[in-house]
């Protein structure tokens, strides 16, 4: 497949100055969620000297990634674990801190509806926007409402809009938060869990940063961006993990990172601390 989408300007900041960090090299088979794809051109890593977010170039266009996410099941490759088990002791606590009787709760790019599990537990009203056809039955079945876009919500307004390992992968971020500022209610909040390419894992891996790996992983915005964000106020930035899989004791995390710098292969695993970040954005 063709990978020739590039950017002049950093999507977040509009900043003409960006500078090449180096060559993605992702692992074979290549998947895109669970779809086997080659790519033409070889991938790479850039940081917008501006603002600190990092972007691919050399990727698919928006319209190839849209039908690759359709046809893909990504119960296939991310945990279907029950959320509260699968995720690190901070997250649980701000969530559960949001998550409270009648709040309607938007997950967009819900997966399972793992996260919508968990928030109706605490009393919330649940929907979720998923491309992926696969996974719509088993929303269906759990009896939480569903769209297959954003655009197919048309009226509906939330309480909390949660997007949990989506931001990395979209071409518009900037057009993704100030379409969930028009959809939140006053007093709303937008909850955001991505990757951090400002972690000391990340900027040590450079290149090879783990996160990066997935051809499907676009744009890392920093934290600069989410707290200039438009008609938002940034109410909590925790760092943390993707999961607890990810917390490893301070020893294993230095002969981790000892004998991939050796190797010249460190991919910012095991991380050397938080290499994720939790964003709750007020309105």
């Amino acid at each position: 497949m063709l990978n020739d989408f590039r950017r002049l300007t950093c999507p977040l900041c509009d900043s003409p100055q960006l500078s090449q960090v180096g060559c993605i090299t992702y692992e074979l088979p290549v998947l895109f969620s669970s779809t086997s794809v080659t790519l033409e051109l070889p991938p790479e890593l850039w940081k917008c000297d501006q603002c600190g977010s990092g972007i691919v170039q050399n990727v698919l266009p928006e319209s190839a990634a849209q039908q690759l996410y359709s046809q893909s099941d990504s119960t296939r490759r991310w945990s279907t674990v029950a959320f509260e088990q699968h995720k690190p002791q901070e997250i649980i606590v701000e969530l559960s801190r949001l998550f409270t009787q009648g709040k309607e709760h938007l997950d967009v790019g819900c997966n399972a509806g793992n996260l919508l599990d968990f928030s109706r537990k605490r009393g919330c009203v649940t929907t979720g926007v998923e491309y992926s056809s696969n996974t719509r039955g088993l929303l269906e079945q759990k009896g939480h409402a569903w769209f297959p876009s954003f655009e197919a919500l048309e009226d509906k307004d939330f309480d909390v809009i949660t997007a949990f390992d989506l931001i990395e992968h979209l071409y518009d971020v900037r057009a993704f938060i100030q379409a969930c500022r028009r959809r939140l209610r006053s007093g709303g909040r937008l909850v955001i869990l991505t990757g951090n390419m400002e972690s000391v894992s990340a900027r040590l891996a450079q290149q090879r940063w783990w996160y990066a790996s997935y051809p499907e992983h676009i744009v890392f915005p920093s934290v600069r961006f989410f707290k200039e964000c438009a008609s938002y106020t940034m109410e909590r930035c925790v760092h943390t993990y993707a999961s607890i899989g990810y917390r490893h004791s301070l020893q294993a995390r230095l002969q981790g990172f000892v004998r991939g710098m050796l190797r010249g292969q460190y991919r910012g695993l095991p991380a050397l601390g938080p290499d994720h970040m939790l964003l709750v954005l007020g309105t």
